[in-house]
């Protein structure tokens, strides 16, 4: 809960810049992200500059993915460039309690929307490419604007590639994110490429919830500890789905030897 008492005055002062390259605009737009109504001017130029601010650290704002941009401009310099974007409209500061917080204004936040629609979108390929499938979990409950022009950047880029994981994305959404998501997978499933791979079924979410719940050093352990037939021996699974049975899930993938189907059972 936020003290009562006098408000927190605050001035703004973009000592004299006149303007500030697109990128720049961009780059505290997105360390805004985390500070909405949660965070002032200060912190921000803090992010920006790679502080190792107690405070920072503990609120874990050093994974923000413009963490240090500005490294090796001073926090007053930064601040003057926060302050040029209030001062035209791009961010604005509205209190909670006494405190001064950043919020976007709806120029900002349509700027910041695109340069996070461009980031969930990277983040979605590498989740399917490596088939960490509970990344879809981080999407739900965002914003409803950012959801659907993410879905349009998914449609735009004619990546089959994705369907799979929107599958898996459609199991835990909302009607109406469901129904965005089913069009989407319509429009990639009649482009035109290569096939739809045999390890790109529609998967189980829960059976790869339930694979990815297991530590990671022991999941590898798990990989690299499957009989093969044809080889005669313990090999590595590759190429691999998991399928979930009552008594638990299976791997079912390629051996990296000599290609044959194999199965690891793990309950």
């Amino acid at each position: 809960m936020v003290k009562k008492g006098k408000r927190v005055e605050y001035e703004l002062n973009p000592n004299g810049i006149k303007s500030i390259p697109d990128n720049e605009i961009k780059t505290i737009l997105r360390g805004a992200d985390d500070l909405i109504m949660s965070g002032g001017r200060a912190m921000l130029a803090k992010i920006l500059a790679g502080s190792k601010d107690k405070k920072l650290l503990e609120l874990e704002l050093d994974y923000s993915p413009v963490y240090g941009a500005f490294k090796g401009i001073s926090q007053n310099e930064i601040l003057s460039k926060i302050d040029w974007l209030i001062l035209h409209h791009y961010l604005a500061i509205e209190y909670n309690g006494r405190l001064p917080m950043l919020v976007y204004t709806d120029k900002g936040w349509d700027i910041e929307r695109e340069t996070y629609a461009d980031e969930l979108l990277k983040k979605l390929i590498d989740a399917a490419e490596n088939r960490r499938y509970e990344f879809v979990e981080t999407l739900k409950d965002r914003d409803r604007g950012l959801i659907h022009l993410l879905l349009e950047k998914i449609s735009d880029s004619g990546n089959k590639e994705l369907i799979t994981i929107l599958d898996a994305w459609q199991t835990i959404e909302f009607k109406k994110v469901r129904t965005k998501i089913q069009e989407v997978i319509e429009i990639l499933e009649k482009v035109e490429g290569k096939p739809k791979r045999e390890d790109q079924e529609v998967i189980s979410f829960s059976a790869n919830k339930q694979w990815l719940s297991i530590p990671e050093n022991i999941r590898r352990q798990l990989e690299q500890n499957v009989w093969c037939s044809s080889c005669i021996d313990v090999v590595k699974i590759e190429s691999y789905i998991v399928k979930e049975f009552s008594t638990g899930i299976v791997l079912e993938g390629k051996c990296n030897k000599c290609g044959n189907n194999v199965a690891r059972f793990i309950d």
